[in-house]
């Protein structure tokens, strides 16, 4: 299990925005239905940061579901898409859904 993480920083408030408004057209759509891909997209808007945070169970199945984000974008090529200014490679070492939870804890 790995996580690619995007970094996108210092970027313009419309730059922001243009990031923003193309997830969940075209990348959570595709994500909802992949098996083995989970993704978060958390913002920070007064430094202007964005990151695309995915979480991976194997290289294939990340491939197969950027396949499809692909085919969404390329319905608007023009769209604008500001790039990362970094994408780094995380191996997953643990994780909260690991363990149970304790006894009386109430499900969220």
């Amino acid at each position: 299990m790995f996580a690619p993480v995007m970094s996108f920083d210092g970027e313009s408030a419309e730059d922001v925005a243009a990031g923003i408004e193309h997830v969940p057209d075209e990348v959570i759509p595709p994500l909802a239905t992949a098996p083995g891909v989970t993704g978060w997209w958390p913002v920070n808007h007064e430094s202007g940061q964005r990151l695309t945070v995915l979480v991976c169970e194997d290289d294939e199945k990340l491939q197969a579901c950027m396949a499809h984000v692909a085919e969404a974008r390329a319905k608007d090529p023009d769209r604008r898409r500001p790039a990362p200014t970094s994408v780094t490679r995380f191996e997953i070492y643990g994780s909260t859904t690991d363990y149970p939870a304790p006894p009386g804890a109430q499900a969220s």
